[in-house]
């Protein structure tokens, strides 16, 4: 896998961004650009190819497309579908393309763990830290509105993001250097995403995964910081959080199909984890680019 690399001490520059929502089966066209795409996933999935690779780029989930290389979809997505996408380029094109193997060379290690001064967003990959870096991108759509303050603030905010995406990177990076385990969780992490409108609880993930929930819920914390639990509920709440952004349903119809049968107790929750309320929270972000092709 590729990764970009360039040294953080200078904004990248945003060039523009939007959130693309699409309902008749999307495809996107051939093209070859001279900047960068990142393309970070909401709903549905998204199908693409980069130098003839095939990706499918689905919720929290992102692509990093690279100048002068041939990009273009390779399938109709199906159902609604929902990405956010920004074009940038690098300030006096300092950056270099590295493979995975090479990563080590741009990292420092000290006994505190892993320094690093550089922007490092591979090709694809997962968002770990989804509520951070998908609340930074809606605020660099919002920036980007409102270049006319100064085009600088939209570059800040998009340098913003692209360190978060590093520090979760680096972060993962780590825990897979001191154990395998690391990779389990992920892939725990994967299946609660694609069974988050389930009927979920710990035990419920420690059975399908053969562990016990005990055991289980102390290495999630371990390897990823959050509780088991917390993890479910975000997850939930992530999912009802871009439902209200992209669809007209009712704050009960969302809370249900996201796994509350508790429409009141659905909204405690989403207050205590966004500061807000439901419909609040669907008001706040006006300021959007909407595209559908």
């Amino acid at each position: 896998m590729l990764h970009m690399v360039s040294p953080c001490t200078l904004p990248l520059r945003l060039i523009s961004a939007g959130n693309l929502i699409n309902n008749r089966g999307f495809i996107h066209e051939k093209r070859i650009l001279d900047s960068f795409v990142l393309i970070l996933g909401d709903l549905g999935t998204l199908y693409i190819t980069q130098s003839d690779k095939e990706y499918e780029i689905s919720t929290n989930q992102y692509v990093l497309l690279f100048p002068g290389i041939q990009h273009m979809g390779y399938k109709a997505s199906q159902g609604h579908l929902s990405y956010y996408w920004c074009h940038f380029t690098i300030s006096e094109d300092k950056y270099i393309v590295v493979g995975h193997d090479e990563i080590n060379q741009q990292l420092v290690f000290t006994k505190a763990g892993i320094a690093n001064d550089h922007y490092i967003i591979p090709e694809t990959g997962d968002l770990h830290h989804n509520k951070r870096e998908v609340l930074l991108y809606r605020q660099l759509l919002d920036a980007y509105k409102r270049s006319s303050y100064s085009e600088y603030l939209a570059h800040y905010a998009l340098s913003l993001l692209a360190m978060e995406i590093t520090a979760d990177f680096v972060s993962g990076y780590a825990l897979g250097l001191e154990s395998s385990t690391y990779k389990h969780i992920t892939e725990i992490m994967e299946w609660i995403r694609v069974n988050r409108i389930e009927n979920l609880s710990v035990t419920r993930v420690a059975e399908v995964f053969n562990y016990n929930p005990n055991y289980l819920s102390g290495a999630f914390k371990k390897h990823t910081g959050v509780s088991l639990l917390d993890y479910i509920t975000r997850t939930k709440i992530d999912f009802a959080k871009s439902l209200l952004l992209s669809s007209r349903d009712s704050v009960k119809d969302i809370a249900n199909y996201v796994g509350f049968d508790d429409e009141k107790y659905f909204m405690k929750v989403f207050k205590k984890l966004e500061g807000v309320t439901p419909s609040q929270y669907r008001n706040a972000f006006y300021r959007k680019h909407l595209n559908d092709m």
